[in-house]
Order: structure tokens, then C-alpha cells, then sequence
């Protein structure tokens, strides 16, 4: 079997490379990992979420497991309820931020924590080998009804919000409800977009990926910031009342100075990765934060920040952890983190660190292993990487793409660079 999990879980177009079938053999996969779990099992909107989610608790309970649903619910509240519920495993049904036909499935183990890759590897042998418990042996499936709880959750980890106005784009995704409604009891004012549960638009012109949205809205309300989610929550790109982004690298360096500030950050550290600005670095050293780095994925962000003692990292793309609260990426719980803060102090202050410019590609291949290894592209890379002061190629883990990402003092130089990689790319696919 080729390896299935990429650095977010297993990803694919639903129904062609992504299929029921997969879904029931990672189900039934977990009952080999531990007999008789108690699996809670959340999805985004997307259309074919329903048909993963039945064909998963389907694998799960035909193994002898049970499953707790929750329906629609952020990624982080999957990790949460795990934890709340007793869990064994937590299953999120949603491909983030990419298109509404492809979907995934995240996997977390009893900790809240998305499972480490050994785990993965262990899960991923047994999804061939079938377990089918008896006719009396079977398990059942439940109603979770979370998503008051997780409501009341976020909305007591914010400060009040009367006579704040704030900009939230849903994505047409997971946090449809449940971020309108924390910043509501909070007693914010509040303009919503990306609210659709149709699931054929999630993405699609909004949400995380594409700001340009909130930051004209933010403007044109006259609102104190926006906020923009992907499709499962899990990711956080802000902008300031003036409608500058605010990034995750951004995001990391507010909160952790603010721990700094109030004596609450208890090792002087942050987390980010191979990504993250320079500029990022340079702010966090000045004020005694050494940033750890680690590759690309929240979940090695995590691993890193459970083994350092850090209370807080993320990536640049949104992915924010907040350790002192949660031990995932959560967006929503950022924002309202944020907007507490934004109650002090405008945002456009908070986030006013000098970044270093930095330019990012990609190129769709079908063989990333083989391109990559390509020996002309190699020595293009080499060359590059002597003119600017930070290159990073790399295949992506969930999609069928090679990212290249350039930084250094010059804007040109950066494009560039990248762009001469990215035609040696191109050139290596076709060879």
C-alpha cells in the first residue's frame, strides 16, 4: 500500500483518490490499535463529508468500537471532546483549507494530539487487514451535541467585547455558527460572511486563503480588525482596522510577548517553523524569546512545543497553539484570544513588526520523489540558495504540489529566485 498520511492526515480528491472505502479501513484500522475505542468523530461541510464520516464509524463500529458524532464541529474541537469525553481517538473529516472536492481525515490519539507518525505507520499496515467483531460484539454510535459546550468553551476564554466591531469570514466552513456566536456573547458587533453549510463553496473565494476579502470588508465597516478562518477552523489570518495583514508569524510574536510581558511564559521560547520570517526571529530575540523551528505541519509544531515547555507557536499560514488552553491548532480560540487584546490596543499597534520580504510558488508534479532527486534541479537549487538568505523546497504533505518559498533583504531577489527553481521544476517534471 503507498503511504497514505501526508504532514495533516490523509488527504485526496473524495470518491476517486479519497473514497469510502478508505475511510472504513481507517476506521476499522483504529480497533487494531486499541480494542473496543471510543472514537469521536467531527466534519466539516464539505458534500461528501457525510458519506467519509458513515463509511468511517462504519469501519469503527463493524471492529467492535464505538463512535461519539458530533456532525459540524472545528478540527480543535474534536481534540477537545477527546479529552473531555475520555476518548481513544478523535477522526476530523475535512481536507482544511483545500478545494471542496477533496476531502481528509485527521487523526488524534487520547491526548487531544494528532497521532505521531509512528502511530500513523502502525495505522496505516493495519487499514489492509479487516476486524469484524461479532454479531453482539458490535459497537454503536452515538449524538455528541457539542457544540454548545464548545461554544461556552471559547466564549470564556475571551474578555468583553462591547463596542468592538469585528469582520469574520467562515469559509463557508466549520466555524459557521460557532464563531459568530462566541463573538456575539462576548457582546461584540460583528459582520459574518462565509456562513453557507452547503459544502460546494467552502473555500472557495474566502475564508483563510484569501484575505483580500476581510480586509476590504474590515475597512469599509470600519471595524477594529477581521478575522478569517480556513475550512476547518483550524487556521487564523487577521487584519488590522486598516486592513493590513496579520499573519500567523505575526500572531505568534503578539501572543508571545504578551506572555513575556505578563510573566507567563514559562520557558523563553516560541515555535514556528522552517517558514517562519526572520523578522519574526529578530522580534522575539529582542525581547529574550528564542524561536525553535521545525518543519512545516502544526502537528510537529505541537511535538516541539510539548517537548520545550513553549506556550505558544504556529505557522505563518494561521495554524496558532495556545498551549496554556488547547494542544491544537484552534482559530477560532486565536481570534478571540486576539480580539481580547484588540480591546487594549489597536491591532494595526499590536502587530506593528518590521517582516522580511518572502516569496512563495508551487508546481503541480506527479512524481514528487523523483523530481525532487532530479540532479540538474539540485544544482539550480544550490546556486539559488547562495543569493538570498533563506530557500526552502520541499514537497508538499497533502497535495501533489513542490513548494518553493525565498526570503531575504530584497523583494527581487526572492522572486527570482524562486521563479528560476520553479522553471527548473518544470523543466525536471518533463524530463
Amino acid at each position: 500500500m503507498a503511504e497514505l498520511f501526508g504532514t495533516d492526515g490523509i488527504r485526496g480528491v473524495a470518491g476517486e483518490t479519497l473514497t469510502s472505502r478508505t475511510a472504513f479501513a481507517l476506521g476499522n484500522a483504529l480497533t487494531r490499535l486499541k480494542g473496543s475505542p471510543r472514537v469521536v468523530l467531527g466534519q466539516d461541510t464539505r458534500v461528501s463529508s457525510d458519506m467519509l464520516a458513515l463509511a468511517l464509524a462504519a469501519g469503527v463500529t463493524a471492529g467492535g468500537g464505538s463512535v461519539l458524532w458530533g456532525g459540524v464541529l472545528p478540527t480543535a474541537a474534536v481534540s477537545y471532546f477527546v479529552q473531555r469525553r475520555g476518548a481513544d481517538f478523535g477522526v476530523m473529516v475535512s481536507a482544511s483549507h483545500n478545494p471542496a472536492s477533496h476531502n481528509g481525515l485527521k487523526v488524534f490519539g487520547a491526548d487531544g494530539r494528532k497521532l505521531a507518525d509512528g502511530k500513523e505507520r502502525r495505522a496505516e499496515r493495519y487499514m489492509g487487514e479487516y476486524v469484524f467483531a461479532g454479531p453482539l460484539s458490535m459497537g454503536r454510535a452515538a449524538a455528541l451535541e457539542g457544540e454548545e459546550e464548545y461554544i461556552a468553551f471559547l466564549t470564556a476564554k475571551g474578555a468583553p467585547l462591547t463596542g468592538k466591531k469585528f469582520v469574520l469570514d467562515c469559509a463557508n466552513g466549520a466555524a459557521g455558527r460557532i464563531a459568530p456566536e462566541v463573538f456575539r456573547r462576548l457582546g461584540a458587533q460583528i459582520v459574518a460572511v462565509g456562513t453557507n453549510r452547503g459544502g460546494a463553496d467552502i473555500n472557495e473565494g474566502c475564508g483563510a486563503l484569501h484575505p483580500e476579502r476581510i480586509r476590504a470588508m474590515t475597512v469599509e465597516a470600519g471595524a477594529d480588525a477581521g478575522f478569517a478562518y480556513d475550512g476547518d477552523a483550524d487556521r487564523l489570518i487577521a487584519c488590522d482596522e486598516k486592513g493590513a495583514l496579520v499573519d500567523g508569524d505575526k500572531i505568534v510574536c503578539i501572543f508571545a510577548a504578551r506572555l513575556q510581558s505578563e510573566g507567563a511564559l514559562c520557558e523563553p521560547v516560541a515555535v514556528g517553523t522552517a517558514h517562519t520570517n526572520a523578522g519574526a526571529e529578530i522580534y522575539l530575540k529582542k525581547r529574550g524569546i528564542r524561536l525553535i523551528r521545525t518543519d512545516i505541519g502544526d502537528k510537529y509544531v505541537a511535538e516541539a512545543m510539548q517537548k520545550s515547555g513553549a506556550r505558544v507557536g504556529g505557522e505563518q499560514s494561521g495554524h496558532i497553539i495556545l498551549a496554556d488552553d488547547e494542544v491544537t491548532g484552534d482559530g477560532v480560540l486565536a481570534s478571540v484570544r486576539l480580539a481580547s487584546l484588540v480591546a487594549e490596543k489597536k491591532l494595526s499597534r499590536l502587530a506593528d513588526i518590521k517582516m522580511f520580504p518572502q516569496y512563495n510558488a508551487s508546481v503541480k508534479v506527479g512524481d514528487k520523489v523523483r523530481v525532487l532527486g532530479d540532479e540538474y534541479l539540485r544544482d539550480v537549487i544550490d546556486r539559488e540558495r547562495r543569493g538570498v538568505a533563506r530557500l526552502v523546497v520541499r514537497a508538499s504533505g497533502t497535495e501533489p504540489l513542490v513548494r518553493i518559498f525565498a526570503e531575504g533583504e530584497s523583494k527581487r531577489a526572492v522572486k527570482a529566485a524562486v521563479e528560476r527553481v520553479r522553471a527548473a521544476i518544470r523543466a525536471a517534471e518533463e524530463g
